[in-house]
């Protein structure tokens, strides 16, 4: 990359000047390099920029930090600067968002407006479609992406040229995608009608006995990566929840399973499926041994012996589909209230351990106790860990890898900058509080007990 010469303030968040001057800037894969004239240099991730603003020969680029590095006097080639560093920034934020190894469709140029419980925002944004994820890449504002099964509605106003995306309580607002906005919509469209018919064949190949009323009902419960509680289907049509146990929990995980499901208040659990991406499939061969919420390494015996596999050999040639549960556990057999943990149980593929979340936050447990906030709060929680476990592909290293391992060494970095990006991953993380490996029915019960003491 070139070097580009011109002047900068690095401001801290009062707006005073921390280090000004000449200086050299270039960018070197996904870090921006800054050599003043005078004093110190400053690398940065280009992932740890919040905010990319371009003006009148100026550049402004807020970091998570809460300061600002602005750039200017560059001369003629301030364009050029402001192209390439928001080309290797976008890319950047397309790993931050754990999407670089999704299919891409096509990208479009537009303005968008997000209208949500979370920050909201307006601006110039480029807006990248993949097979199954939309991401949007604003200039203005920290970048976000959308699975294509979790849009609800699509609404496309002719005299404003406007188009409304809803998924939940949130909307997206575009605007300004020009002579490539019904190009934007047909592809859009066309890959939600791809997905829908994968997920159809998928219920279908399980359920092939329901009849077509039936069957819309289990396909409006059980959407693609979407986790629904077992009741709910179990009032569709009395064989449903026998033949989706049957064909989706391999024979040497039921012992665990069934333990689970016996521990699970009322037999209260939580089923989904998901269309898995490829990286899963090859697995990560290095995964490090199992680390505590805080850190520690210092966990069982039987959990730290030997890392997770990702995959079995004879999976090689299966359909990409992954099973799940959710169980929401007592901590004793005679409780009738959950307690503050939760256990995810893959059971077709790809893991072979279970993975124990508390639901709430410690201060919010007590709504567990009370019957009339218990279900939502719980179908809440339940939801919450879903969006997180499928933002990362079923990775299992995200989830328990320890802060220091995800500050320090490059390849997780990107999974830093996500969790600080992403709420739900933060949640995630925060709500981790072990995992038992399936080497054995008495070993897997000797962690589940460890874990449980821990609630």
């Amino acid at each position: 990359m070139p070097y580009f010469s011109g002047r900068f303030q690095y401001l801290e968040e009062t707006g005073a000047a921390a280090q000004s001057g000449s200086c050299r800037v270039t960018i070197e894969q996904e870090k921006l390099l800054l050599i003043p004239e005078k004093g110190p240099q400053l690398a940065l991730d280009l992932g740890d920029i919040d905010a990319f603003s371009p003006a009148d020969y100026q550049l402004s680029l807020k970091v998570y930090t809460g300061k600002t590095i602005l750039l200017s006097q560059f001369g003629k080639t301030f364009q050029n600067l402001c192209h390439d560093l928001l080309e290797a920034y976008r890319s950047r934020l397309v790993q931050c968002l754990l999407l670089e190894d999704l299919e891409e469709i096509a990208r479009f140029d537009g303005s968008a407006q997000l209208d949500s419980a979370e920050p909201t925002f307006s601006s110039r944004a480029e807006l990248r479609l993949y097979k199954s994820n939309l991401a949007v890449l604003p200039e203005a504002a920290t970048g976000f992406q959308w699975r294509l099964a979790d849009i609800d509605a699509v609404d496309f106003d002719e005299p404003t040229y406007t188009l409304g995306l809803r998924s939940g309580g949130d909307r997206l607002i575009l605007t300004k995608l020009a002579k490539r906005t019904h190009e934007f919509i047909e592809r859009l469209q066309s890959a939600m009608d791809d997905l829908s018919k994968n997920s159809a064949g998928i219920l279908h190949s399980l359920f092939p006995f329901l009849p077509p009323d039936q069957f819309r009902q289990v396909a409006d419960l059980m959407k693609e990566g979407r986790a629904v509680e077992i009741s709910k289907l179990r009032a569709t049509h009395s064989k449903v929840e026998r033949v989706l146990l049957e064909k989706t929990v391999d024979a040497h995980l039921k012992p665990y399973f069934d333990l689970l499901k016996k521990q699970a208040v009322d037999e209260c659990f939580f089923a989904g499926f998901k269309l898995i991406r490829p990286e899963t499939e090859d697995g990560d061969a290095d995964i490090e041994p199992a680390e505590s919420p805080q850190g520690s390494t210092e966990e069982s015996e039987t959990t730290a012996a030997a890392p997770e596999p990702e995959v079995e050999e004879s999976e090689s040639e299966q359909e990409p589909v992954l099973h799940w549960f959710f169980f929401p556990l007592r901590a004793a057999p005679e409780a009738k209230a959950p307690a503050d943990l939760v256990a995810w149980e893959s059971t077709s593929r790809s893991g072979r351990a279970t993975y124990f979340f508390r639901i709430l936050l410690q201060d919010q447990a007590g709504q567990l106790l009370d019957p009339t906030r218990a279900p939502a709060a719980l179908e809440s929680a339940i939801q919450r860990l879903n969006r997180a476990l499928i933002l990362l592909n079923f990775k299992r290293e995200p989830i328990y890898l320890s802060d220091e391992s995800f500050e320090t060494q490059p390849r997780y970095r990107r999974y830093a900058i996500a969790c600080r990006k992403i709420p739900v991953l933060r949640q995630l993380r925060t709500s981790f509080l072990g995992r038992a490996l399936h080497t054995s029915p008495e070993a897997w019960q000797k962690q589940v007990q460890s874990i449980l003491a821990r609630v």
